[in-house]
């Protein structure tokens, strides 16, 4: 059994930025230590929690914890809404995950009963998809009620493009910066070692990794935006950032909201089709040797073309090359998350008509057995899992 024990640091300044850092100190039964830092660094002349405030910290820490059954204590402040909902947050995975995440006692030295909120808020920002049209939406007033001041996106060095890639990452941020330009959005980058501190699933970790830096920048606005990934009608349960964990995620002067989940991609990108400086510059691709730009032929590149001529767009800019048949001869699809993904395309496909060409293709990748875990990502008695098996058996 494990106790963790978060330190808040002294902000660092200098003329390169701000970071924000904690000492994380592991102490087994067997007394043993080992000690590590969490720390944020972001853009200069922002401003930033006291020092003491260990939100962003707490955030990062709780699902590993979890995993390793470890107990936290929080030599800082926390907000008692955060603890609040972070205590629900425990309940969801366990119920989700038991094997995986255990319920674990959180004590903290300070409490903050009442945090003031500031005005506007901040997007995470890759330049996919699901961050463009959020950033989109919210930027034109196309969200209805619930448009929100966006000030700026939140650009993460440390997420899918690694730290030791600096070049591939200021020539994203080059171009991000001038997309979200021409909608009157800044762009501020982050950079981050929370994704390589931990051993733990990315795909079950990224949304609380993302509200921990986004957390960091409570005093510069005060809510959070994280682009949804599926849509409401096929939720993948469970999943890192998802409408019923994505909330308890907030504290007392910062909210994360779930945003967009009333849309598949297909129908993100008609709405993204009128944005065309967005569409030219779309980067989904993180399995390429350059992380600035889409490698054309990966997984992910080749359902973001499919998603695309089902919203009508041939070809666009941000793919060196057209689509062409050869992209399919050797895919393999290796989750049960993606599997869903294009049976979601094919389906789309056979309604709307659109795209029908490369439905056989579409067909041989799907019958290519990639032995699926249907027990984690499709719980049995699901409504998922038996409109999947339904598929599948449409498709023998």
């Amino acid at each position: 059994m494990f106790n963790i024990d978060l330190f808040p640091q002294a902000l660092k300044s200098d003329e390169n930025g701000q970071t924000r850092s904690c000492l994380l100190k592991k102490t087994t039964m067997g007394e043993s230590v080992t000690e590590q830092e969490l720390w944020f660094a972001y853009p200069i002349n922002l401003p930033m929690p006291a020092d003491d405030d260990c939100d962003s910290y707490l955030l990062a820490t709780l699902l590993p914890a979890m995993q390793l059954r470890a107990a936290i204590r929080v030599h800082g402040s926390v907000s008692h809404e955060l603890l609040a909902n972070l205590t629900e947050l425990q309940y969801v995975w366990n119920k989700w995950l038991p094997e995986r995440y255990f319920l674990i006692d959180i004590q903290v030295d300070r409490i903050r009963a009442r945090d003031v909120q500031v005005e506007g808020a901040i997007a995470a920002f890759s330049g996919g998809v699901d961050a463009q049209f959020t950033a989109y939406r919210h930027a034109t007033g196309r969200a209805g009620y619930a448009t929100r001041d966006i000030k700026a996106g939140v650009f993460v060095h440390g997420f899918d493009i690694p730290l030791d890639d600096t070049e591939g990452f200021d020539s994203a941020v080059e171009i991000a910066t001038k997309v979200l330009s021409d909608i009157n959005v800044d762009l501020l980058p982050v950079k981050t070692n929370v994704r390589t501190l931990w051993s733990i699933d990315w795909e079950e970790y990224h949304a609380a990794a993302i509200a921990s830096v986004l957390c960091g920048l409570k005093r510069y606005a005060g809510i959070g935006l994280i682009g949804s990934g599926d849509s409401y009608d096929v939720l993948l349960t469970p999943w890192g950032s998802h409408p019923i964990t994505d909330p308890l995620l907030s504290g007392g002067n910062f909210r994360i909201i779930h945003d967009g989940a009333g849309f598949r991609r297909s129908e993100k990108l008609i709405i993204l089709s009128n944005w065309s400086i967005g569409i030219r510059n779309l980067r989904v691709c993180w399995a390429g040797n350059k992380h600035d730009r889409n490698c054309g032929h990966c997984e992910k590149c080749v359902r973001t073309r499919l998603n695309l001529l089902l919203a009508g767009v041939d070809n666009p800019a941000c793919f060196d090359t057209p689509i062409d048949s050869s992209l399919f001869r050797f895919m393999v699809l290796k989750s049960d998350a993606v599997r869903i993904d294009w049976y979601l395309i094919r389906q789309e496909m056979i309604e709307t008509g659109k795209g029908l060409e490369w439905l056989p293709y579409i067909e041989k990748v799907l019958k290519r057995k990639s032995s699926p875990k249907l027990s984690g990502l499709l719980p049995f008695g699901s409504k998922r899992r038996m409109w999947v098996k339904k598929m599948l058996m449409r498709n023998k």
